[in-house]
C-alpha cells in the first residue's frame, strides 16, 4: 500500500490504483491530474519495457525512442504499443543484437493492420452486450432405454452335450 501524497488516499502500488513517479507516490487520478500527458506516456512506456525485458532502458535505448519521436514522428504511446505487439503478440524473442527499440519500425505496419483490425473488432460490438442478460434452457439428454432381451435358458446351456441330464 501506498499513499498518495496529494490526496492522502491510500492505495495499492500495482499501477492501476497506485504508482509510483520521481519518489513520489500517486493514486492513479492524481498521478493523471498532476502530471502532464506526455510525461504519463512516457511513464507507462517505460513500466511497459520493463514489464517486457525485466530490467530498465538503457541510455541508448532512450536515445531509440527520441529519435523514434522526433524522426518518425511516433509518440510513447506509441511506442508502448509497438512494444507490446512486437514482443507480446508476435512474440520476438529479444536480442541485443537488432536492439529492444531499433526493431519496432519493422513491424509498424503489421502492427498498425493489428490495431485497426482490433478497433473494428470493438466498433462492432454492441455497447450492450455486457448487460445483456440470455437465458438458456437446456432439457437433460435422456439415454435411450435399452430393451431387455429376454433369452431362454434353452439357448444358454446345450441340454443334449450334459450326460448327467440324459440319464
Amino acid at each position: 500500500m501506498i499513499t498518495c501524497h496529494v490526496c492522502k488516499k491510500k492505495v495499492e502500488n500495482d499501477n492501476v490504483q497506485g504508482l509510483k513517479y520521481k519518489t513520489k507516490s500517486y493514486c492513479i487520478d492524481c498521478f493523471y491530474e498532476n502530471v502532464k500527458p506526455n510525461e504519463v506516456d512516457k511513464h507507462f512506456m517505460y513500466l511497459k519495457f520493463q514489464d517486457i525485458t525485466g530490467r530498465v532502458p538503457s541510455s541508448a535505448e532512450w536515445t531509440q525512442c527520441e529519435r523514434l519521436i522526433k524522426d518518425h514522428k511516433w509518440d510513447w504511446q506509441k511506442i508502448e504499443l509497438m512494444l507490446e505487439y512486437v514482443y507480446l503478440i508476435e512474440q520476438v524473442e529479444l536480442s541485443d543484437d537488432y536492439g529492444v527499440i531499433g526493431i519496432l519500425p519493422f513491424y509498424e505496419n503489421q502492427a498498425r493492420k493489428f490495431y485497426k483490425q482490433l478497433d473494428d473488432i470493438y466498433e462492432s460490438l454492441d455497447d450492450d452486450f455486457e448487460d445483456e442478460v440470455i437465458t438458456i434452457y437446456v432439457r437433460q439428454l435422456e439415454k435411450p432405454k435399452k430393451e431387455i432381451q429376454y433369452t431362454s435358458i434353452d439357448n444358454l446351456i446345450d441340454w443334449d452335450d450334459d450326460e448327467e441330464w440324459q440319464e
